[in-house]
């Protein structure tokens, strides 16, 4: 599956690659995220067939047929419902490479003969037989791939019954055609520059989808992330995203996350209503900016259409303002 160029990246990140591609690999050490990932790059045949509680992660460090060691970036396998297994080897790629299904196609053979080795193929009627193999390359690299995705394409002819590689072009693929409350999908949003245009739509999926105690450590590698690649990209709009994502790691609940973001608002028209209210030199002054601040804010709350209990206690926040 080949998704088509659609949007261009926002910037060039080469001068922080390093950082940003550990927080990017981290988050693919998460069952939730590979879950995630597997329903965009699977045929929903294949998805239906796995035990998605049978998710594991495998070595991604084999040896070479003349002994070098090799390094993949990550590898994880589940058990499918008619037996068998299904293994994803994921590689993350930030620049153009023709020989990129050659590369994977080499690190699948070296993944086979080592479960070959440590006697971990499947079990058939007939005796052992080997896992399905899928490929995966997340690439979100300056310019549109336009590189082979086969073996096959690779020959004379373009012919061949040759491993397939799956391609995700994450700076550009359509967000539309990505399914929602989806962490994949979230990522590929903030890769386009979805922080910079929906803000807040975007820190609501995130939590929605990363929410409660269980998934606390895949919210803070998510967030860490999300600094290491967007925030340079905000400016000076970033000091202003950085509380929000702490506060989600820690809370990661959206009622949490939009309390704490209605007392952020509070407190900034707290600040400005005792600015307007010293620069007119007047105390009415104050009280009449606070006053129709209030309202607004009133208003704002009740077009978020928030649960009862939010709204009590945003409603509390504005109060203690008076």
């Amino acid at each position: 599956m080949n998704r088509q160029p659609h949007n261009r990246p926002q910037q060039s990140r080469g001068a922080r690659t390093q950082p940003h591609d550990i927080a990017f690999k981290s988050l693919y050490g998460f069952r939730l995220v590979v879950l995630d990932l597997l329903k965009i790059v699977l045929p929903q045949g294949l998805v239906d067939r796995f035990h998605p509680d049978t998710l594991e992660r495998l070595p991604a460090e084999w040896l070479s047929p003349n002994l070098e060691r090799r390094h993949g970036d990550c590898v994880w396998r589940a058990r499918l419902r008619r037996g068998g297994s299904l293994i994803v080897l994921i590689e993350f790629q930030r620049s153009l490479d023709r020989l990129m299904p050659v590369r994977v196609a080499s690190y699948a053979s070296m993944l086979l003969l080592d479960l070959a080795k440590r006697g971990e193929l499947d079990r058939g009627p007939r005796g052992r037989i080997l896992p399905l193999v899928r490929p995966v390359v997340l690439y979100n690299g300056l310019r549109p791939w336009r590189s082979p995705l086969s073996l096959s394409a690779l020959t004379p002819e373009g012919a061949g019954d040759w491993l397939d590689m799956t391609l995700l072009d994450m700076g550009r693929m359509p967000v539309e055609d990505l399914p929602a409350g989806n962490a994949v999908t979230t990522q590929v949003e903030v890769l386009q520059g979805g922080l910079a245009r929906d803000a807040d739509g975007v820190l609501e999926r995130m939590a929605k989808r990363l929410g409660g105690p269980e998934h606390r450590e895949l919210r803070s590698a998510f967030i860490q992330w999300v600094w290491q690649s967007a925030a340079p990209d905000l400016g000076a709009d970033a000091a202003l995203l950085e509380p929000e994502l702490l506060r989600i790691a820690e809370l990661g609940e959206v009622r949490e996350m939009k309390t704490l973001m209605m007392k952020s608002m509070v407190d900034h028209w707290l600040a400005e209503g005792r600015m307007e209210g010293r620069s007119e030199g007047l105390a009415e002054g104050e009280a009449r900016g606070r006053s129709e601040e209030r309202e607004r804010l009133r208003r704002e709350l009740s077009a978020l259409k928030l649960d009862p209990e939010t709204a009590a206690r945003v409603s509390k926040l504005l109060d203690q303002g008076e």
